[in-house]
């Protein structure tokens, strides 16, 4: 069985940090979003459990102007 889990937070509260910290996964990939430090749209990572189950986690933009791309 396999899970989605998805980030929810304020702007700069630390929702990419986590999932890179977690996965090992940066889910800021577009130039844009490296340039300015900010998630704009959709990331996406994945990460193994030690119970062996797979996980995918959704990173969401956490500025109200970016909302929509939710």
């Amino acid at each position: 069985m396999s899970f989605v889990v998805g980030t929810a937070g304020h702007i700069d509260h630390g929702k990419s940090t986590l999932v890179t910290a977690l996965t090992g996964i940066d889910p800021d990939r577009l130039a844009e979003e490296k340039r300015r430090g900010m998630t704009i749209d959709l990331g996406f990572a994945h990460m193994t459990l030690p119970s062996g189950r797979e996980i995918g986690i959704v990173d969401v933009p956490g500025h109200a102007r970016f909302m929509r791309n939710m």
